[in-house]
Parts: structure tokens; C-alpha cells; sequence
């Protein structure tokens, strides 16, 4: 596909004199525009992921499955004949530092290649419980940023997370989640929200937004209208929020008008059913049926109500489109022009590229939506709209001047999961853990001579980071050296010898990790184990200190225990806790959870406590 080349200036003022009035754009901008055929406007609205690559061996056979990790003859080919718009990464994309780096920088090369458009480059790095990048800083996660009630540490937050990405040319973050977590059965969102409090969401999020800017790295937030109040994934099903405007304006939106007056250049729609903003339906080419159009597919809520009412003069860019919430009822050409008609501006995964193969589904995407603009059904001017927005924002970061040469490995190398990122990231875990409970100022735990403590955990990989916050407060001097500690798995088939162990105690902490109602059930292990423990550990008259460790609604339970906190996360780490025992993990390369640690190291007295509870706590019936 031939690529982009200036045109002259005269012609490029000729067409900004047409622009609609509420996208600003710059004559560059108009040269690269007007310039541009149907078919490079339409990839340029594009956003594709290589995850896996199929890899050709030498004896002409394919590996299938295999991580995309550093660039080949068949994925540059397509970078460099593909006006792609954007590209989003995968944990299994960027695993190192080196390799990250080195990764961007072939994907800009390929797509620069005869004057071809730098690219939007992405991941979903929110910090917590979703993050991409395996070599940098975990951080804490949104409702931990939430319970600190200081939009400082989203700021500083945002800034981590900038410098990382930037750092191996990654210009845009899928982040943050804006959704107002006010249902707590919600499946998908829960840690991924700061609050159930949507002016709390807002300038949470602002604050992030603002700390990526620092870095030149663009913010996108997610999931217009909201996310919060359902309780399907979208990943598997389609859920559907019965709000009028109204209700919808008075909480979901809120983050978003927050957002956009802070001047937000990205937004991701949500696969929602909103029958109350849009009760229209289409005729699916799959299922031969009249289908409702959830917010991806809707021009009432993308065009109308986020371009229109709320002032939106940025890019609209869909939720992958591979999501079983539009793949179960659309096909994928009819998927992507639904969605651009209806005003996004960038289509996120239209398809999977995984192979050579694949590449022909892409074709013929490509072909449908040319189609649509050739018979009318798509008019240029939309094209043009979403084209307009894209390059704007890659005039605006800079991304459009991008040069390998602004860009070093040593940099990046000592920017990512760097001490200093590390050290602002345990502050921030320890300032949000929430103590809810302290019966007898049981916290912080006083350690005494000879003083046996048990820690036990429902996975392996979180035992390495109780030991973590066991040793920090041993560096702090607030642990004899006769202390002893055991840190222990309890698995809903050992506890008799969980049991034994208590025998042995004088003080036990035990991490709950309930993500779901169901798990509340007294059949189901996560929270019998918890609550047999906790009940044992009181009769032998010794003290349990119980964490939550994933979202906090189990806090109401475990009556007999003398103290509970709240941590708000549950990542470990892939470290061997005989290796946390001697503090190897501290200067470990890999990314790993703080939340934890910090739970430790505020009941051990290393920190104060200083979180607040970020949401209600429904009772559990």
C-alpha cells in the first residue's frame, strides 16, 4: 500500500476551511489528510496486535502459539504495507526491558518505512490487578489509589507508569479505568475502579491522565458510559445497564465529564447494552436477526451524547472487538463498519493476526468498510472525522516527528522497574492499606523475644511477598532476631497440618481473597479455610490478623478476628520464597504485586496506617 507523502501547503488550507468546527486540526494534519486514499484512512483507524506469530521453521513447518516477542520478515512486511493507526501490546509482547525496547522501535521503523505515519503504540498498563509490562513497576492498582484519598499518589502513579512507557517507546496507555464500582458483584471491574464514588473516580483518574502527560504518554479512559454497574464480563457475554440519562449523568458519566474538562485525548466504549440512551436495532449478517446495538456500535451514545452533548473532541476507540459481547451476535466486517458509523474513531483488534493467514481476514475487513464509503453507507466525511482525531493527537504528543534517535536503551534500562519507581510504589501500597478492625490495639503488632508468628496464604506465589513484608520490618529493627516465622499455603485440603502449625503459633496472619458472592459460601474453601483458622486460632486463645487481599467486601466477616485489614490486591510473585527470605526478590527484575508486602509491613508497625475504605460494604445476606 503506498504511503502518505506531503502535499502543498495551499491545498491543505483549502480543506481545513471545511473542517467541522469542533476538530481542531493543523495543516499538517490536513496535508497528511487530503492525501490519503479511502483504504489508508480506513487502516489508519485501525489498532492490531501481533500476540502470538506463528513461526515458519526451516523445514517449512509452522510453530503455532508462539509469544511475539521480537520482530520478523512477516510481521515488519505488514507493518510496512499497512497504514496502521495503531498497535496495542500484550504482557506476552513485552516481557523485558531490552526486548521492549527493541520491539517499538522495529514496529516504528516498519511503519515509517517510504514516509509512512508513526503509530499509536499501546497497553493496557493500569497497575494492579492488570498489567503488561513484565519488566517494570506493578504498582498497587486503581482501588488502592482510591483508598488513599490522595490524588498526589494517582499522580505519582500516572507518572511511573508514563516514564516506563515512554521509555521503551510506548506513546499511549489503555488507562485508566474510569468505571464507578458501584455494584460490588461486579465481575470484570472491582480492583480495576478507585471508588464507588464517581467525583472520586474522576479526579483520580485526572490525576493519572495528568501524570502520564508529564511523559508525553496519551491516557485513554475506559469503559464509556460505564462498566461499573454490571454484572456480566464483557469478555464472555453482553451485559446491559437499564440507566436513564439522568442516573447515567449523576454518577457513570461523571468520571468522563471530569475527564474531558481536564482535556482527555482518548476514550474506549464499552460492549454494553444501554436500551435507554439507544433502543435501535440492526440486522446481524450472523445471526439473520434484529440485534440491539450495544455503546460500541450506538452513533446516539458515541456521536450524540460523548462528541456531541459532552464536548468530546478526542478519539473514540472501541473495546477489542474480538469480545464475546459483540463476536457471539456480529461478524467481524460487519462489527467494524457498525462501530465506525456509529462515530469511533479507532477500532481496537478488528480481527486476530497471528499468521500469515490471517492477514486475509483483514482484507477483507478492509474491503466491507471501502465498500460501505463506496455505496454511501459510511460517508467520507466520518472517515475523515476519525482520521482528523487520530493524526491530531500525534501532532499533539509529538508522535508524528517520532525518530529512533529520541530514544535510548540505557534510558530505558534504568527507567523501568527502577529503585526509585519501586520505592514511590511501596509508598503508595503502604499509604492505602485500610485497617477495619483492631480489637485491643491488636496493630501494630508489637514482636517479642522469641515470638513465633505463622503467615498463611491461599496461593504459593504470595507467600514470597508476606516474607518480603516480614523482612522489611526486620530491616526496620521492629523484629528480634529470636522471632521466628513459618509462612504457609492453606488449600482447603491441609488443615490439619494448618491446624498444627497454629498449635505452634502465637500470632497468626492469614490472606482472604474472595473475588466473588459465591466464594462467600461456608462449601467454599477460600472462605471456610479463612474462617475455620481464624475460629481455631481464637479458641487456642492466640491472635489472627486476617488481610483482604482482593476486593474488600470480606471485611464484614470472620467475626473472631482481633484485627482485619484491607490491601486491595492479590499479584504475587514468581519469585521462590526461599529467595524472599534472603530479600533476592527486592532487587528482582520482574514486576511484582506491593500489596501484600505493604499489608505486612502496616500491621508490623513499618508503616502507619493511613487508608479509608473507598467503597460501601453491602451487607452480605
Amino acid at each position: 500500500m503506498k504511503k502518505v507523502s506531503a502535499i502543498a501547503l495551499s491545498t491543505a488550507m483549502a480543506l481545513s476551511m471545511a473542517l467541522p468546527s469542533n476538530v481542531h486540526a493543523t495543516s499538517r494534519v490536513d496535508q497528511l489528510l487530503s492525501n490519503m486514499s479511502t483504504r489508508q484512512k480506513i487502516t489508519q483507524m485501525l489498532m492490531v496486535d501481533f500476540r502470538y506469530w506463528d513461526e515458519d521453521l526451516s523445514d517449512g513447518a509452522q510453530t503455532t502459539g508462539h509469544e511475539f516477542t521480537k520482530m520478523n520478515d512477516q510481521v515488519r512486511k505488514i507493518v510496512e504495507d499497512y497504514d496502521f493507526g495503531a498497535l496495542i501490546y500484550f504482557a506476552q509482547n513485552i516481557q523485558e526491558t531490552e526486548q521492549s525496547y527493541n520491539l517499538s522501535m522495529a514496529m516504528q521503523k516498519a511503519a515509517t518505512k517510504d514516509g509512512g505515519i508513526p503509530l499509536l503504540i499501546s497497553a493496557d498498563q493500569e497497575g494492579g490487578s492488570v498489567y503488561r509490562l513484565g519488566s517494570g513497576t506493578a504498582l498497587p492498582g486503581n482501588m488502592a489509589l482510591g483508598a488513599t484519598h490522595n490524588t498526589e499518589y494517582a499522580k505519582k502513579a500516572g507518572q511511573i507508569i508514563g516514564s516506563e512507557l515512554s521509555s521503551i517507546g510506548i506513546n499511549t496507555n489503555i488507562a485508566p479505568v474510569v468505571d464507578v464500582n458501584n455494584n460490588a458483584n461486579n465481575p470484570v471491574i472491582g480492583l480495576r475502579s478507585y471508588s464507588d464514588d464517581a467525583d472520586v473516580v474522576g479526579n483520580m483518574a485526572s490525576a493519572t491522565i495528568a501524570g502520564l502527560k508529564d511523559y508525553n504518554v496519551i491516557g485513554c479512559a475506559k469503559h464509556f458510559p460505564g462498566h461499573g454497574d454490571t454484572a456480566t464480563d464483557s469478555h464472555y457475554g453482553l451485559p446491559i445497564v437499564n440507566k436513564s440519562k439522568a442516573e447515567l449523568l449523576n454518577n457513570e458519566l461523571k468520571p468522563y465529564k471530569i475527564a474531558i474538562n481536564q482535556g482527555i485525548e482518548m476514550i474506549m466504549t464499552a460492549h454494553i447494552l444501554y436500551p435507554q440512551l439507544d433502543n435501535t436495532t440492526v440486522v446481524s449478517e450472523t445471526t439473520g436477526n434484529e440485534e440491539k446495538k450495544p455503546a460500541t456500535m450506538s452513533k446516539a451514545i458515541i456521536t450524540d451524547l460523548l462528541k456531541g452533548e459532552m464536548g468530546f473532541n478526542g478519539v473514540v476507540s472501541t473495546d477489542a472487538m474480538n469480545m464475546k459481547a459483540i463476536a457471539n451476535t456480529f461478524g467481524e466486517s460487519q462489527a467494524v463498519k457498525l462501530a465506525i458509523e456509529a462515530g469511533a474513531d479507532l477500532i481496537c483488534m478488528p480481527t486476530v493476526l497471528y499468521n500469515q493467514e490471517d492477514v486475509k481476514k483483514l482484507d477483507t475487513i478492509i474491503d466491507y468498510v471501502e465498500d460501505a464509503v463506496n455505496n454511501g453507507e459510511i460517508s467520507e466525511s466520518r472517515l475523515d472525522d476519525g482520521c482528523r482525531r487520530i493524526l491530531t493527537v500525534k501532532e499533539n504528543r509529538g508522535i508524528l516527528d517520532w525518530k529512533e534517535s529520541n530514544f535510548s536503551l540505557n534510558k530505558a534500562l534504568s527507567t523501568v522497574g527502577s529503585a526509585t519507581n519501586r520505592a514511590t510504589e511501596r509508598e503508595i501500597a503502604a499509604a492505602a492499606v485500610t485497617v477495619v478492625k483492631n480489637e485491643n490495639n491488636t496493630l501494630p503488632l508489637v514482636v517479642k523475644e522469641k515470638q513465633k508468628i505463622l503467615m498463611l496464604c491461599p496461593y504459593d506465589n504470595e507467600r514470597a511477598q508476606m516474607i518480603m513484608g516480614y523482612n522489611r520490618a526486620k530491616e526496620a529493627g521492629l523484629i528480634p532476631e529470636s522471632a521466628e516465622v513459618k509462612v504457609l499455603r492453606y488449600n482447603g485440603s491441609n488443615m490439619d497440618a494448618v491446624k498444627e502449625n497454629i498449635d505452634w503459633a502465637d500470632t497468626v496472619f492469614v490472606n482472604s481473597e474472595i473475588s466473588t458472592a459465591s466464594r462467600f459460601s461456608s462449601n467454599h474453601w477460600l472462605y471456610s479455610n479463612v474462617e475455620d483458622i481464624v475460629d481455631y486460632t481464637h479458641e487456642k486463645g492466640k491472635k489472627s490478623i486476617v488481610m483482604s487481599v482482593d476486593k474488600p467486601y470480606d471485611v464484614q466477616m470472620y467475626a473472631n478476628a482481633d484485627a482485619i485489614l484491607a490491601v486491595y490486591g492479590c499479584k504475587g510473585s514468581s519469585v521462590d520464597v526461599t529467595e524472599a527470605i534472603v530479600g533476592g526478590v527486592t532487587s528482582s527484575k520482574a514486576a511484582y504485586g506491593p500489596n501484600i508486602i505493604a499489608g505486612i509491613e502496616v500491621a508490623l508497625g513499618t508503616f502507619g496506617a493511613q487508608g479509608t475504605l473507598p467503597v460501601n460494604i453491602p451487607v452480605y445476606d
